[in-house]
């Protein structure tokens, strides 16, 4: 698997631990008019991984989630938000 290979597996980063969820196994990541699109045509799911050691060939799971397991078929990753009622906005999750 080559690095633009690896990088592109990436569908979000984490903000403070350095972790990345990461699309591993039998899938096809791409982006399209800035939309992430998946297609997982085996077996595959999403790891919550170190990026520094993915992007060097190594699986480092961080603890924090579980995986989330993929079914074969086609996916469009969507930013997670929330409303903070406090300050009358909604923001972008953050992990």
């Amino acid at each position: 698997m080559t690095k633009k290979e690896r990088k592109n597996r990436i569908i979000a980063r984490g903000e403070v631990s350095g972790h990345s969820h990461i699309v591993v196994g039998d899938a096809i990541v791409r982006n399209e008019n800035g939309e992430i699109l998946i297609e997982v045509t085996g077996k595959a799911s999403i790891r919550h991984l170190l990026e520094t050691a993915w992007m060097e060939g190594q699986e480092v799971w961080t603890k924090e989630h579980a995986d989330i397991e993929l079914e074969p078929g086609k996916y469009k990753y969507i930013q997670q938000q929330e409303y903070d009622p406090y300050q009358d906005i909604i923001q972008k999750v953050r992990d």
